[in-house]
């Protein structure tokens, strides 16, 4: 069994050098000995084996702790085959983090992570990683709404769907594909006039991978994703092509935009049609 503890460049003051908060993190769950701070579990359906937390130090620094102590065989080959047979998916989150910034791609900073390995199999590992500003997509646009905000009209709504597609295309360009790119998984800090561009910053890595086979089916599976969860807020059939549009840029007319319409809309119509079998949303 091998043990590996990294802590990253992002790491607040009152964390520098403490590797042995990272090994108790690892070694305890914070529900049976938490560290100083005010721990607050963050449950949903299927974590298979993983915990979730935010944690609020006393110096008022909030940090979200991910802790995988029972991961799956399933997701155990997924990580081997699709991302890295060398580390745990908490290694992997963190090396995700640090490409996504070196790409000037925004996303949760990475602070550290500890694991224990058995060869290629993870036996336990954790990640910590520093908290977003603004709030998730999808919750932040109905207050906006409601709010008759000039950024869901005209102008600032097709600004809000040009900037959020050079968000994704800077994703995608950095080689990567989240396999999970739903709203909920892209925070925006936005100005609610609309006299500044809004900022993303993506979260939620732990399942992207880098696909070296059918990159284009993986890239459909995101912007599939991300039309189904626009449809769940209402966004409209001409918001959802500027995306398209903004997205593709000059490539819009070689890659064939048709094909691309026709492929995430039928991606789309399948994950809508699942989340209603499940009666859920994302």
């Amino acid at each position: 069994m091998s043990r590996r503890v990294v802590l990253g460049a992002d790491v607040p003051s009152g964390l520098r050098g403490e590797k042995a908060l990272l090994v108790q993190l690892l070694e305890r769950s914070p529900a049976d000995h938490p560290p100083p701070g005010t721990w607050e579990r963050l449950s949903k359906p299927g974590l298979a084996g993983r915990e979730r937390w935010r944690w609020t130090r006393d110096d008022e620094t909030q940090l979200y702790v991910k802790r995988y102590t029972r991961t799956p065989l399933r997701q155990q080959f997924d990580r081997v085959l699709r991302q890295d047979r060398r580390g745990s998916r908490a290694a992997w989150e963190f090396e995700v983090g640090r490409r996504l910034a070196l790409a000037g791609v925004a996303a949760a900073p990475v602070v550290g992570y500890a694991e224990e390995m058995v060869g290629p199999w993870e036996r336990r590992s954790v990640v910590v990683l520093g908290a977003v500003p603004g709030e998730a997509l999808d919750r932040a646009w109905p207050g906006l709404v409601a709010a008759g905000s000039p950024v869901t009209r005209g102008a600032g709504r097709h600004r809000v769907a040009c900037e959020l597609a050079a968000f994704v295309a800077a994703f995608h360009a950095a080689g990567l594909c989240h396999r999970d790119l739903y709203l909920c998984h892209i925070f925006v800090r936005i100005d609610s006039p609309g006299d500044k561009a809004p900022g993303f910053t993506l979260i939620d890595l732990a399942r992207v991978f880098a696909p070296k086979l059918r990159r284009w089916r993986w890239i459909i599976k995101d912007l599939g994703q991300l039309d189904a969860s626009a449809q769940q807020l209402g966004l409209t059939r001409t918001d959802r092509l500027r995306f398209l549009r903004a997205y593709l840029g000059g490539r819009a007319a070689r890659a064939g935009l048709r094909a691309y319409v026709d492929a995430i809309v039928a991606k789309s119509r399948a994950i809508l049609a699942r989340m209603a079998r499940k009666g859920r949303a994302r």
